[in-house]
């Protein structure tokens, strides 16, 4: 059984000062996220102190919320104490001696509350001085951020030069990226930089990212990326997910006068977000760059990466010591899933919407209500919020909710809000979350109204009955003259 050789538990100030049940719902999760690191000695002799620096997750706010409410350190020696800049945070850790043949893991678990983050910009007030010490985060990086390239100082010319405000600036280049890229998964291993995703037109998060970072910087706009996890539960399995399927990469940039924003060129569903990171967003690290490209391989910093392994010594011949990330998990702890379902269609002016409410973290939440919401211009909304009560975990509710649907809707596309306010706890934590889940419906025209052809005819029928009948007295009364 592994030896338990450092137990290190850390609760921070801010949790403590955190009150027992929040004023107000936010839009937040928790989720618990193990990382494994392994040393294995192949070899034919004894690795004397097995060592390796170790990334761990850290407290963002700001354009990013979150917060590490405890993390433990299981199967190695903490040789140092945390460590930590502006961008990473990390401690060097030994696991002892292998004999020939035997390997160990160091198991690093943290629990993370991770909060929805919405910026609100006035680009009037976005000033154009940039400090001092940011200018290093317009800089080109080899292999990266090709901002020196002249394809893509031409790009970034032609998509700025219509505007001085960095705001504009950054949102024109955004929305290229998101219009030009098409997101296409890349192999494992086989990350680009900037300019091979704009040469080749494709890319997934990454691509999209670095292209986006780099074009920024030819613009004299300093941005940098960020490595970390995007939780889906489509990779899920009994709640768990794979922490390697679920790697995900996005950016911030620095605008004057309002610090550091976050965008994310592919989620949701391809079309991004600017400005905004919702609570699927597990920051890692952030980088400007260096040191990332070597030996033309991109290597992102933050937790599941690791550097500097080394044994201090052997005795007699060498042996072979490998070091490598042996897996990790994402567990959501409290979180909940609003999904419509496809609309059924519109009876007398009545859309009903299906609402799916299930509960995806481990803990049971309890009070959960649910509401929908829609753009009053068009919509009427019938049904009033609806109680859920309590749900365990991997359970949901069905909702109906009926809504008179105006004139001015038709021939249009429209979003359909759900929010799914509830309370939970983990450990030492009680809260009140917010969860929110959009629909996009496209409303077509109405039925026409029901052609009077049959009436029409039969009147006509009847008119000429009647007339035949009129013609055929006269007839006979002259008759009888």
């Amino acid at each position: 059984m592994r030896k338990l050789l450092a137990l290190l538990c850390i609760s921070f100030v801010t949790l403590l000062a955190q009150p027992t049940v929040a004023a107000q719902a936010e839009e937040s999760a928790i989720y618990t996220v193990t990382m494994n690191y392994r040393v294995q000695n192949d070899g034919p002799t004894e690795a004397l102190d097995a060592r390796m620096i170790i990334y761990l997750f850290d407290n963002v706010s700001g354009w990013a919320e979150q917060r590490v409410l405890s993390e433990q350190i299981e199967g190695a020696t903490l040789l140092s104490d945390i460590e930590s800049t502006d961008d990473n945070r990390w401690v060097r850790i030994s696991l002892g001696n292998l004999q020939p043949g035997e390997s160990k893991t160091a198991t690093v678990v943290q629990a993370l509350k991770i909060k929805m983050v919405e910026l609100s910009i006035n680009p009037a007030t976005v000033g154009t001085s940039l400090p001092q010490e940011l200018l290093v985060f317009t800089s080109p990086v080899d292999g990266l951020f090709e901002s020196n390239a002249p394809e893509l100082q031409s790009l970034a010319l032609q998509l700025t030069d219509n505007t001085i405000n960095p705001y504009y600036k950054a949102k024109q280049i955004f929305e290229f990226v998101v219009d030009n890229l098409e997101y296409i998964r890349q192999p494992e291993g086989k990350e680009h930089g900037a300019l091979w995703g704009y040469q080749n037109g494709i890319g997934d998060c990454t691509e999209h990212s670095n292209l986006f970072i780099a074009l920024l910087r030819a613009a004299g706009i300093p941005a940098k990326a960020v490595s970390g996890f995007g939780y889906l539960a489509l990779y899920a399995v009994g709640g768990t997910a794979d922490a390697e399927q679920l790697g995900h990469a996005f950016a911030m940039f620095y605008l004057p006068n309002v610090d550091w924003v976050p965008a994310d060129l592919v989620w949701p569903l391809n079309v991004g977000s600017f400005g905004k990171i919702d609570y699927s967003h597990i920051v890692g690290a952030t980088t400007g760059g260096e040191g990332i490209v070597n030996d033309g391989r991109i290597r992102w910093p933050g937790p599941g990466a690791y550097k500097e392994p080394y044994y201090r010594s052997y005795v007699g011949q060498a042996p072979n010591v490998t070091f490598s990330f042996a897996g990790g998990t994402i567990t959501p702890e409290v979180l909940v899933e609003p999904k419509f379902e496809t609309p059924s269609s519109i009876r007398d002016g009545i859309l009903r919407l299906t609402l799916i409410v299930k509960n995806t973290g481990q803990q049971t939440i309890d009070n959960a209500s649910a509401s929908i919401s829609a753009d009053q211009t068009y919509f009427e909304i019938l049904t009033p919020a609806q109680g859920v009560g309590s749900l365990t975990s991997g359970s949901r509710r069905v909702l109906d909710f009926d809504v008179r649907v105006k004139e001015a809707a038709y021939d249009k596309s429209h979003t359909f809000t759900a929010n799914v306010t509830y309370g939970s706890s983990y450990g030492p934590f009680s809260g009140t979350f917010l969860a929110k889940g959009d629909r996009t419906v496209s409303i077509s025209s109405p039925p026409s109204a029901p052609t009077q052809q049959p009436f029409d005819i039969l009147l006509l029928a009847l008119i000429a009955v009647l007339i035949g009948s009129v013609v055929a007295l006269a007839a006979a009364l002259l008759r009888r003259r």
